[in-house]
């Protein structure tokens, strides 16, 4: 059973007093949206049952604050949105819009934007902070060229992967590893050696770059936002702030022209790279006990990124978008229960990049996949009150894993 926003509106007041507060469970089988546009959540208390869905959207970040507790059996969804592959013919003149990020969160590139002419570079997805935007993946360049019945000749490249928190490899000797996807950000893959790029005028098609970076002291061990102890001192984060996820870049188009721009222009002409996957948004509860049971799920994930435009089959000439990265998990109380958590329940990975030549991933044309988020449990004693089954640690039930910090004032 699906419950539209509006009845949630019957499960929460999001906006009433304090006074008004209640406690809110979310049964089986339902699936909740709420819009933060219509602000923080104050309740007495949050249940989500296993099998129940709480979905998040909208502009700005998620705060709940629960006065008695929260128990998450079911899953609470701050992720940034999938892109959509492209999916029409001959509609060079429309654009490829990028996905929403989650609640906070930077939007993913789109492609193809300009409607008169064709379209030099997919667009970067957006890193959205408080006072500042940073970008997120960089567009993938469109390719020309015309070679008759050649259309694999001007495959455009792919949008670049979006950037929160730092690479993480579980496998360092191989970052395009499986066992690595959306803990490493990349960029897109480059298009068609016989291509040339509708913005350097070189051979080949240049992919996107990875999003800008968000650490930049290049001191590791302060990649958070509040203060941890660290050998019985005490260290502050680098973040001024909690930050949400950036999304991914378009891909670049693949235009049939000897020259660029072509003149004139024909809005059939030209395969559409795709538009980016949304960035992991940011979502913060506080209360006196937070608890995850075995099916519980916090995640904070980046979109996946999508394919570019076909001309026969699955062949994917169009670039194809990158991955957001992930978005941010701030949980704060007195005792945090882990104890019956599953691998990953608390999850801020990054997007998968979309395909690009022949509809695979990372080949020629491929959107980057985006990095990983921020997982941040604040408590008064990270050692007592995070709570955590015999032989299991904070990075088998997080991913990445999180950061054990004090509590914070003001979030």
């Amino acid at each position: 059973m699906y419950v539209s926003r509006l009845a949630f509106c019957s499960l929460i007041v999001a906006l009433a007093p304090p006074a008004l507060a209640q406690d809110v469970h979310i049964l089986s089988g339902q699936t909740v949206e709420y819009d933060t546009d219509r602000g923080a959540i104050t309740v007495d208390s949050l249940v989500i049952d296993a099998g129940a869905t709480l979905r998040v959207v909208g502009a700005d970040r998620f705060r709940l604050l629960a006065r008695r507790g929260v128990l998450i059996n079911g899953t609470l969804d701050v992720s940034g949105f999938d892109a959509d592959d492209v999916g029409t013919l001959n509609t060079g003149h429309i654009p490829e819009f990028g996905a929403a990020g989650g609640p906070g969160g930077g939007s993913g590139g789109s492609a193809s934007v300009k409607t008169h002419t064709s379209t030099p570079q997919g667009a970067p997805g957006i890193g959205i902070g408080s006072i500042f935007f940073r970008q997120g993946g960089e567009g993938g360049e469109s390719g020309f060229q015309f070679i008759v019945n050649q259309a694999d000749e001007r495959r455009g490249a792919g949008g670049g992967g979006g950037v929160f928190a730092a690479d993480q490899p579980v496998n360092v000797m191989d970052l395009s590893a499986p066992e690595n996807l959306g803990l490493v950000a990349h960029p897109g893959m480059n298009g068609s050696d016989q291509a040339i790029g509708a913005v350097t005028g070189n051979l080949i098609p240049q992919g996107g770059a990875i999003g800008e970076a968000v650490f930049t002291d290049m001191i590791a061990d302060n990649d958070f936002y509040g203060r941890k102890v660290v050998g019985g001192a005490i260290v502050v984060g680098e973040l001024n702030f909690p930050q949400s996820g950036s999304g991914g870049g378009g891909g670049g188009d693949a235009i049939p022209s000897a020259t660029f721009p072509s003149l004139p222009f024909f809005p059939s002409s030209d395969e559409k790279g795709a538009g980016g996957g949304g960035g992991g948004g940011l979502g913060i509860l506080i209360a006196p006990y937070i608890g995850v049971g075995p099916s519980g799920r916090i995640q904070a994930d980046g979109g996946d990124g999508a394919a570019g435009e076909n001309t026969i089959f699955f062949d994917r000439v169009g670039g194809g978008s990158g991955g957001g990265s992930g978005g941010s998990i701030v949980l704060q109380a007195r005792t945090i229960d882990l104890s019956q958590a599953s691998d990953g329940a608390l999850s801020a990975l990054g997007g998968r990049g979309g395909e690009g030549r022949h509809n695979t991933f990372g080949a020629v044309g491929a959107g980057g996949n985006g990095g990983p988020g921020l997982i941040q449990i604040h408590v008064p004693n990270a050692a007592t009150d995070i709570h955590l089954a015999p032989g299991v640690g904070l990075e088998d039930v997080s991913y990445p894993q999180a950061h054990g910090l004090l509590p914070q004032p003001g979030l």
